[in-house]
């Protein structure tokens, strides 16, 4: 039964693993467009503004994913 738990607890199960290197992929992804949209020749406000909550928007799921692994692993199991 300790087992079951340890496994629902634990964040690098296969399944989510799997998902975060999909969802990984994905932001670096973004950032990338994002620095592309705000490096291109012609950019208006508008394109900066996309290219800047982009960037923004990748970074924020990265930083609340990994934050999430880092406090789950420090957690003693019941």
């Amino acid at each position: 039964m300790q087992n079951l738990s340890e496994k629902e607890n634990n964040g690098w199960t296969l399944k989510k693993t799997i998902g975060r290197v999909f969802a990984y992929s994905f932001c670096v992804f973004l950032i990338w467009f994002g620095y592309d949209t705000l490096t291109s020749s012609p950019t208006t406000p508008k394109d900066k503004l996309r290219g800047i909550g982009v960037i923004v928007a990748a970074c924020v799921y990265l930083f609340v994913d990994i934050r999430i692994l880092i406090t789950k692993s420090k957690r003693p199991n019941p």
